[in-house]
C-alpha cells in the first residue's frame, strides 16, 4: 500500500469532513484497491459507508484527468439521495430516469463532453438501445469508473434478485481493463459473494468487513393476531426512542396499521410501492425531518435512505428470510449508540411469505406461454399476450423481463419479437432457487424460536466469521426490552377497530386495453357504478373471518353478518335514494348470496328483484388472472330480464376482487334502464395473500 497515497487520501478526507476525520477500518484498504485499478467487491454493513469509498475514488480520479463514473443504482430514491451525496464531495452527478425525459438531452451533451462526474442510472437503463449507442459506447474507453450499488441484485441466489442486473455483465465483459470496477452490497452472504465473483471476474479483491450492528437491541414477540399486534402498538410505541419505521408485507396492512396509531394519537404515515413518485419523495422528506413519530412501509422504502438515528424498526410480519430481515433492520442506530428492532412472528406470516415465495420467478410453463405467443403471432405486445394467456399481466411483464434479459426476446417498439436463440426450459435451476428460498424461511422461523444471540444468528446467516453475542438483545439480557404485555382494554378497542373497519369500491374507467365498448375504451361515467361499500377484507379478523367461515364451512351467511350490513349500510342507502336492490347470480351455489340479499332487503326496506341471470356455467373468476380473461368471462356468462327497475339499485355479492362482475353487470343493467348502480360487497379478497 502507497504510505503517499495514504496520506493524500487521508488529506483529502480531512478537507472533505474536517479536522479529526479518520477512515473506518476497510475503507481506506477499499480505496486504494480501486485507485489502483483493481475490481473490487466490497461487503460492509449498512451505515459503514460505501458511498464515500465510490464518490473519494470519484473525486480522485477526476483530479487524475479520468472520465465519468456510472454508478448503477436500483431504486429512484436511492439516486436522489446519491446525488446529494456527490454534492458534498463537491462532484456533480446527475441521473437519466422515467421522471426527468425533459432533460435528457442536456444530459446526455454535459455526459459527452466530460462536464458531469458522476452519471446515476437504473439497470433498465441498460436495457434502452439509443442509450447504450449514444452514452455507453460513447464514454467506455474514456470512463473513469464502474460501479454498481446493491451489488447482492445481480445473483438469483440473493433475497433481492432483480433481473436487469443481468444486462450489467454484458457491460462488464467489455469494459476495458484500465476502467477500475466496484460492487457494494450490505447483505451478501458466501453464496452470493461467490456468485458476484463468477460474474464480475474470479480476480475481484474482496473487502469484508463485520456485520454485526453493535447500536441494536433485537427482540422478538410471538404473537399470532393482528388485533394483539395493533393493541402493543398502542401501548408501547411512545417508549421507544426516536422516530422509526413499521414494515408490512401488505399495503392493506400499511393502511390498517397507519389510521390505528393515527386513531390513537400517534404521527404515522404510510409509505407504499403505489404511491406516486412526488407522494412518496414528501413522506420520505417528512420522515427525514422527524416530521412523525413513525413510518408505516412496504418493503418499497428503506434502501439507500441516509438517516442516522432512525430509533427503532418494527416488523409488524415476520420477513420470508434473515438476510431480508438484517438489511431492514440495519437503517436503525447508525448514528446513534442504542436503537431497538422489534419483530412480531405469527403462524399467518409464512402465508404471506409462501405467497412471494411461489410468485418470485415466473414459471418454465409461463415463460413457455409466453414465447409460443409470441412465436405463433410472429410478434406481440404485453397487451396480446395477456389476451392469449392466463396470467396477469405483472407476472406476463415479469416473463418479458426475463426473458428479454435472457436474450430469447427482443423489442421493436411495442412489440416483443423471438430472436434466434433456442428456448430451452431449465426447470432444475428454478427449482433449486425455490427450495432455497423455502429453506430461507425455515431459517427465519429458527431465528424466531432460538435461545442464542439473535445478532450473532444473524450475522452467522450471512457468513460472518466474526459475529459473536451483541449483549443487547432480549436473549442476551434473559429478559425483554419492551415488555410484550397488553392493556386488555386496549385489546377491546383493536378488536373493535378491526370490526368497524370498511372499505370503498371505486369503479373502473376503461374497459381492458383492446376491448372497446359503443366504439371506445373508455367506460362512460353514464354506465359506470357508483362508489361502493364493502364490509370487510376477506380472512382478517373481524368480519372477513366470519365471512370466509360462512361461505365455506356453514354455507350460508349469517344473521350476524345480515346485522352488521344494515349497520353499515342505511345511511348509505337513504342518501343514494337507493329503492330495490338485487344480487350477482350463480349457478354453482344460487342460494347463498339470494337468500342473504333477501333478508338484508327485507331490513333496509328495499324491494328485491332479481334482474341478473347466470346464463352460463363458467370458470370461477378467482381462477381467471388478468382482466382481458376476467372481462371476456363475464360479459359473456350474465344477462339481465325484465324484471330491472329505473329506480337506484342496490347490487350486492359476497366477495370483490378485479371488479369485472360488478362493472360488466352494472353497465348491463344500465344499459337495461337501472338507475344508478351501487355496489356492496361481504368482502374484499385484493392483495389478501400479499399480493399487494
Amino acid at each position: 500500500m502507497s504510505a503517499e497515497l495514504q496520506k493524500e487520501l487521508q488529506q483529502e478526507l480531512i478537507k472533505i469532513y474536517g479536522p479529526g476525520a479518520e477512515f473506518r477500518e476497510g475503507q481506506q484498504e477499499a480505496l486504494i484497491s480501486v485507485l489502483e485499478g483493481k475490481r473490487t467487491l466490497v461487503v460492509q454493513k449498512t451505515g459503514w459507508g460505501k458511498s464515500l469509498v465510490y464518490f473519494l475514488a470519484t473525486r480522485m480520479l477526476r483530479r487524475a484527468g479520468k472520465g465519468v463514473t456510472v454508478v448503477i443504482s436500483p431504486l429512484l430514491a436511492l439516486m436522489n439521495d446519491q446525488i446529494e451525496s456527490a454534492a458534498f464531495f463537491g462532484l456533480a452527478a446527475v441521473t437519466i430516469n422515467s421522471n426527468n425525459k425533459d432533460e435528457w438531452e442536456t444530459i446526455v451533451e454535459k455526459v459527452i463532453h466530460n462536464e458531469i462526474d458522476v452519471l446515476i442510472i437504473s439497470p433498465e437503463r441498460l436495457s434502452n438501445d439509443d442509450f447504450m449507442k449514444d452514452v455507453m459506447n460513447v464514454i467506455s474507453g474514456s470512463m473513469g469508473m464502474f460501479v454498481v450499488d446493491e451489488a447482492h441484485c445481480i445473483s438469483d441466489w440473493g433475497h433481492d434478485f432483480r433481473p436487469d442486473y443481468r444486462r450489467i455483465i454484458n457491460i462488464i465483459k467489455y469494459l476495458p481493463s484500465t476502467v477500475p470496477l466496484l460492487a457494494t452490497t450490505a447483505t451478501a452472504n458466501d453464496r452470493v459473494v461467490e456468485d458476484i465473483k463468477n460474474e464480475f471476474g474470479t480476480n475481484i479483491t474482496v473487502s469484508r468487513g463485520s456485520l454485526t450492528r453493535d447500536s441494536l437491541a433485537i427482540q422478538v414477540i410471538e404473537m399470532a393476531s393482528k388485533e394483539e399486534r395493533l393493541a402493543w402498538l398502542s401501548d408501547h410505541l411512545n417508549e421507544l426512542p426516536g422516530v422509526g419505521i413499521i414494515y408490512c408485507l401488505t399495503i392493506s396492512d400499511c393502511n390498517l396499521v397507519s389510521k390505528w396509531l393515527n386513531d390513537r394519537g400517534i404521527v404515522a404515515k404510510q409509505y407504499t410501492g403505489q404511491m406516486d413518485a412526488e407522494t412518496r419523495n414528501e413522506i420520505q422528506q417528512l420522515f427525514m425531518t422527524n416530521g412523525m413519530k413513525v413510518l408505516v412501509a412496504t418493503v418499497a422504502f428503506g434502501m439507500g435512505v441516509d438517516k442516522s438515528d432512525i430509533g427503532f424498526v418494527i416488523h409488524f410480519q415476520k420477513p420470508g428470510n434473515v438476510v431480508a430481515y438484517y438489511q431492514q433492520i440495519g437503517r436503525a442506530g447508525r448514528g446513534i449508540n442504542r436503537a431497538v428492532a422489534i419483530l412480531f412472528s405469527g403462524i399467518e406470516d409464512d402465508k404471506i411469505s409462501e405467497f412471494f415465495i411461489s410468485s418470485a420467478f415466473p414459471t418454465q410453463e409461463e415463460m413457455q406461454g409466453v414465447i409460443d405467443t409470441i412465436t405463433k403471432q410472429g410478434g406481440a405486445s404485453k397487451y396480446d399476450i395477456e389476451r392469449k394467456v392466463n396470467m396477469k399481466l405483472k407476472r406476463i411483464e415479469s416473463c418479458l423481463k426475463f426473458l428479454s434479459v435472457n436474450g430469447d426476446i427482443y423489442k421493436e417498439k411495442s412489440k416483443y419479437l423471438k430472436s434466434a436463440k433456442v428456448w430451452v426450459i431449465d426447470n432444475d435451476h428454478s427449482k433449486r432457487i425455490t427450495e432455497l428460498r423455502h429453506h430461507e424461511l425455515r431459517r427465519m422461523n429458527d431465528f424466531v424460536h432460538t435461545n442464542e444471540c439473535y445478532m450473532k444468528f444473524v450475522a452467522e446467516e450471512l457468513n460472518d466469521v466474526t459475529a459473536k453475542n451483541c449483549g443487547k438483545c432480549s436473549n442476551c439480557l434473559g429478559e425483554d426490552i419492551i415488555s410484550r404485555q397488553i392493556n386488555a382494554n386496549t385489546l377491546y378497542e383493536a378488536q373493535r377497530y378491526l370490526k368497524a373497519r370498511n372499505y370503498v369500491i371505486e369503479p373502473r374507467k376503461m374497459w381492458p386495453v383492446g376491448v372497446k365498448v359503443d366504439g371506445v375504451n373508455k367506460i362512460n361515467d353514464a354506465f359506470r357504478f357508483q362508489q361502493g361499500l364493502v364490509l370487510s377484507n376477506y380472512g382478517d379478523v373481524g368480519w372477513g373471518r366470519i365471512v370466509a367461515d360462512c361461505k365455506y364451512k356453514t354455507d350460508e351467511f349469517s344473521q350476524e353478518l345480515v346485522d352488521a350490513s344494515y349497520r353499515l349500510l342505511k345511511d348509505y342507502v337513504v342518501a343514494n335514494k337507493i329503492t330495490w336492490i338485487t344480487n350477482i347470480s350463480s349457478l354453482r351455489r344460487p342460494a347463498l348470496v339470494k337468500d342473504f340479499t333477501i333478508s338484508l332487503a327485507n331490513l333496509l326496506g328495499l324491494e328485491y328483484r332479481e334482474c341478473i341471470e347466470k346464463t352460463v356455467d363458467s370458470i370461477e373468476q378467482k381462477r381467471l388472472n388478468n382482466s382481458s380473461k376476467q372481462y371476456e368471462n363475464v360479459n359473456t356468462s350474465f344477462a339481465i330480464n325484465d324484471k330491472i327497475d329505473s329506480g337506484n339499485v342496490l347490487l350486492v355479492d359476497d366477495t370483490v376482487d378485479s371488479k369485472w362482475t360488478l362493472t360488466v353487470c352494472s353497465y348491463k343493467m344500465i344499459d337495461k334502464g337501472s338507475g344508478k348502480v351501487f355496489p356492496f360487497a361481504l368482502a374484499n379478497t385484493a392483495g389478501t395473500t400479499g399480493e399487494n
